[in-house]
């Protein structure tokens, strides 16, 4: 992690201060530089883009090339790798901090070994918030830094002493190496680690998966990391997608049910404020209260504005809340059709497609549905609200059973608050790949690493009692006593973890257990 505070110490005897472009004011959302050419062309034009440069170095009587002498070989248009250089750079956060910091007090100078045109490093740097004046690129000198010479011709061109000087960088040759030739100080900063636990980058999903990358190498706390990483790409990709439905329905609004939906509905509201949003509090209980008490149920639906040309939003799985909802809206106005906005279903969803305006974002396919049966506890303890239960209403306001809310995964949703205003605020509207988003959770969820076991394993969560994420009987040999395993692997709501906290030879049971549960589901349901 980069330490602004560290950093400004070390450069505040100097007046003036160059930084390096490219891993340092600058991240790209790709893995490598040289990936690049791999995700714009595909692996044979990354060898050719590769080749071409090597081929305009050795014809070059300069240190450096220019991108057009780069393009000279190669059969694509320059303006291509100048765009996609464009779309997937930006920031780096900590270093912009470092700078706004001190561009008021200090000399600052953009220094670049790159065949890049100038003008376009201008144009990066001041997109991603950087008004830095005076750029040197070593395409425009045929000088580089790692020689030295590129230092020397800024110190030449601005009359500067090189004792007043401090660059700031990366790379130990063209950054350390390069500057003390040119009898320049430096400050070297840390390269951005790969710090994904669940993830993969390739050629589909790198700038997702490189951001989430990036991301991850700013935060220290495990639990937050979880976040950013596995919950914080569902619940915006469930979002933008929800949105979208909205817009395509004209629902005249949309109710986030709780308590599943209360982390959801937040970030909905701040992600897209102009909607007809609110939260329904409504639970198993609730509905037990309204079949004895209709009444006073249809109020608080009255007052809520909850029917008509309306929908819900919630985690799915089955769909039995929409079908409750609908029966005592229908009270209120007969022609009452509301629809059904789920982030997944399991296979028997039949209540879910009761209306037409009722979709799945997620797990919309039956093989989709029979992955997810077992993901219902875990995924609601990530992305959910251990809050107070409505279990009543009296004069159209739910009654509670607590006065107050017993939030475990406070730290989770840091995290993935984190992920959803730094991807907005750098990619805007940029959608998220719908596979790409569960991807992480699914992994987590078979194959989890055991410090995260260690965080999470001890959450409670609810289901026909409530219980732990993962139940395992100290001090039990589960040989002897099969049954008792059998038990708690039922009370067990994340199925991957229970099984790794076994003996070997019950983990070689996992992947059986799962298409065992599957063809249990087809039989079941045909």
């Amino acid at each position: 992690m980069i330490n602004v505070d560290e950093l400004r110490n070390q450069t505040s005897e100097y007046d003036v201060i160059t930084f390096d472009v490219f891993d340092t004011l600058i991240i790209r959302d790709i893995p490598k530089p040289s990936e690049l050419f791999r995700y714009e062309y595909g692996l044979f034009g990354k060898a050719l883009r590769i080749f071409a440069e090597s081929l305009a170095r050795k014809s070059s009587k300069n240190d450096e090339v220019t991108l057009v002498d780069i393009y000279k070989f190669l059969p694509y248009n320059l303006n291509r790798e100048i765009e996609f250089e464009k779309r997937i750079c930006r920031a780096n956060p900590k270093m912009l901090e470092f700078y706004n910091s001190i561009k008021g007090s200090k000399k600052i100078y953009a220094i670049s070994d790159m065949y890049l045109p100038e003008e376009i490093i201008k144009d990066i740097l001041n997109e991603s918030g950087y008004d830095i004046e005076n750029v040197f690129v070593s395409s425009s000198y045929g000088k580089r830094k790692t020689t030295g010479e590129l230092y020397r011709v800024l110190l030449e061109k601005e009359n500067i002493n090189s004792k007043d000087v401090c660059h700031v960088g990366d790379n130990t040759l063209s950054d350390v190496d390069g500057a003390k030739i040119a009898g320049i100080d430096s400050a070297k900063i840390e390269k951005h680690q790969n710090e994904l636990s669940y993830r993969k980058i390739n050629r589909k999903n790198y700038e997702l998966n490189s951001f989430i990358n990036h991301g991850l190498n700013e935060i220290e706390d495990p639990t937050e990391r979880i976040g950013y990483e596995v919950v914080g790409p569902i619940i915006l990709g469930f979002c933008q997608w929800v949105h979208d439905r909205y817009n395509h329905y004209g629902f005249d609004k949309m109710f986030f049910l709780a308590r599943d939906m209360r982390f959801t509905y937040e970030m909905y509201k701040n992600i897209y404020p102009r909607d007809k949003v609110d939260y329904l509090c409504v639970s198993r209980k609730s509905f037990q209260f309204a079949k004895d008490n209709p009444d006073e149920f249809v109020q608080y639906l009255k007052e809520m504005d909850c029917y008509g040309n309306v929908s819900i939003v919630d985690t799915g799985w089955i769909g039995h809340a929409q079908v409750e909802i609908e029966k005592y809206a229908k009270m209120i106005e007969a022609d009452t059709d509301i629809g059904g906005l789920y982030l997944g279903a399991q296979v028997p969803y039949r209540n879910i497609k009761r209306s037409m305006k009722s979709e799945v974002c997620y797990y919309n396919t039956f093989f989709g549905q029979l992955k997810c049966e077992l993901y219902p506890p875990f995924m609601e303890t990530l992305i959910g609200s251990n809050e107070k239960q409505v279990v009543s209403y009296s004069d159209g306001e739910p009654k509670f059973d607590r006065e107050i809310d017993l939030d475990q995964t406070s730290k989770i949703k840091t995290g993935a608050q984190r992920f959803i205003d730094e991807w907005i605020s750098v990619k805007s509207d940029k959608l998220i790949d719908k596979k790409e988003a569960v991807l992480a959770f699914e992994r987590m969820f078979k194959y989890p690493q055991s410090n995260h076991i260690d965080l999470l394993g001890d959450f409670e969560y609810e289901n026909i009692k409530s219980t732990k994420l993962v139940t395992i009987s100290e001090g039990v040999n589960y040989i002897s006593n099969l049954k008792l395993w059998f038990s708690d692997l039922s009370d067990s709501g994340w199925k991957g973890a229970f099984f790794s906290k076994n003996e070997w030879y019950f983990r070689c049971l996992f992947k059986p257990y799962m298409i065992l549960n599957s063809i249990r589901i087809v039989l079941t349901n045909r």
